[in-house]
């Protein structure tokens, strides 16, 4: 790759920063504790109850709040400002977590709801950031060197996860529960560290806006509606979001999934973390090759390769196996090679989703278009979990209590073939407008 545009590397960064946030924060520590720290005065019953809950209500604020906030940010040119801004309060509320007491399950969802919401606004902006860091030439490469970097970052926070879990005591913790809680302060000082680069060298031109908070916000809002009519008469936006909303739905939910998955088939907690790690491995490299892939060849026909190989992570899935594979005389478990697959194209199909839908939008309105992306995005966990919770009720056998969840996560295919073909109508959409006479 040719030397990277002005701002690419402290833009990119900025995927390494919030890595953070979404390993501790909403992947791995926040739901352990929830049950075993915050919630553990609660039934498992209610457990289930307020987490969902939280989750939910967090997702439904993103899904409300991500139109709005890209038409705001394209009115008033404060992308940069903006994002800072829901950074810096998702930092604060991301090291909060360490100081809320045992058995306190209410505050611990207050304070999430607000590092959550804040976490995914501030990626609204962020995505949408791409146009002032790349060019026709290099978008698709630079996205993946995003990518590449947050899964780098995943693979460092694991270590860091590890070893203040399993040396707590030397570390002057009294538990493992006090040095998890943590962990919360590390990753708040790694989200802000990692973010410096871009407070100081994105640089973007404000525009002029003579209104107050309370009239921009009225204007987002209108501006928003204006944006989803233009969606639904531009075609080729219109059916890629569909296609986005069907397959990145089984992306997120083969992600949300796979730890419950693997301890239901019969894999040990062990071989689960190990698993995580190698999706981190795999995910570095791959990343970055998607993007320089797409920038070549066509990021639409990297994202078909991508759901190609979910198709067979999902079929795969249905079938894997507790006892190891033999592969050229060495004993393998089958969780790692699932592990490889999906860290191999996880990445590349989020980073050329952004990068493709870029491409499609009016380069004016970029900010204004990435609010419905991230409402799609944020919300693509609900078809998948749909379907695994039907096949639970339709093929629950006592007799082989996993089928139903094996056939749950063959049913998953459904959404990457709904994918593929919308995404192939999108295309066949933008050759016929772009032969359309001027």
């Amino acid at each position: 790759m040719k030397r990277l545009p002005k701002g690419a590397l402290s833009w990119a960064l900025y995927d390494w920063a919030n890595t953070g946030y979404a390993m501790i924060g909403l992947a791995l520590i926040f739901p352990r504790l929830y049950k075993t720290y915050w919630g553990s005065g609660l039934s498992d019953a209610d457990q289930t109850f307020w987490f969902t809950l939280t989750v939910g209500v967090a997702s439904f604020c993103v899904f409300v709040l991500a139109p709005i906030l890209g038409s705001v940010a394209e009115l008033g040119g404060i992308r940069k400002k903006l994002l800072l801004r829901f950074a810096t309060v998702g930092m604060v509320a991301c090291a909060g977590m360490y100081l809320i007491g045992e058995g306190d399950y209410v505050l611990a969802t207050l304070v999430y709801l607000v590092g959550t919401v804040c976490f995914y606004s501030g990626n609204i902006f962020f995505d949408s950031m791409l146009d002032r860091v790349s060019t026709v030439e290099n978008r698709h490469t630079i996205s993946g060197l995003g990518f590449s970097f947050g899964y780098a970052a995943g693979f460092a926070i694991l270590l860091m996860i590890f070893g203040v879990t399993t040396f707590y005591e030397k570390l002057g913790f009294s538990n493992v529960g006090d040095a998890s809680r943590f962990l919360f302060v590390l990753a708040a000082l790694w989200w802000a560290v990692f973010t410096l680069p871009l407070a100081l060298c994105f640089h973007e031109e404000r525009k002029h806006n003579p209104h107050n908070l309370k009239r921009t916000a009225a204007l987002g809002l209108k501006e928003a509606w204006a944006t989803l009519k233009d969606i639904i008469r531009n075609r080729n936006i219109l059916w890629f979001l569909i296609a986005y909303q069907c397959y990145i739905d089984g992306v997120n939910t083969i992600i949300t999934t796979a730890a419950n998955y693997g301890s239901t088939i019969g894999f040990t907690q062990n071989q689960i973390y190990a698993a995580f790690f190698l999706v981190q491995i795999a995910g570095v490299p791959c990343a970055l090759l998607f993007g320089v892939l797409g920038q070549r060849i066509g990021p639409r026909k990297m994202i078909f390769v991508a759901i190609l190989i979910y198709l067979g992570v999902s079929f795969f899935g249905a079938f894997i196996d507790t006892t190891p594979m033999v592969i050229f005389g060495f004993s393998v478990s089958e969780i790692y090679i699932l592990a490889v697959l999906i860290g191999m194209c996880q990445g590349g199909i989020q980073a050329l989703s952004r990068s493709y839908f870029l491409s499609l939008v009016p380069p004016d309105k970029a900010v204004a278009y990435f609010g419905f992306y991230s409402m799609i995005g944020k919300s693509a966990a609900i078809l998948g979990p749909m379907l695994m919770a039907l096949s639970a009720l339709i093929f629950n056998n006592p007799e082989h209590p996993v089928l139903s969840t094996r056939i749950g996560m063959g049913m998953i295919s459904i959404l990457f073939f709904l994918g593929a073909g919308f995404l192939a109508i999108a295309g066949r959409r933008s050759k016929a407008a772009a032969s359309q006479p001027l």
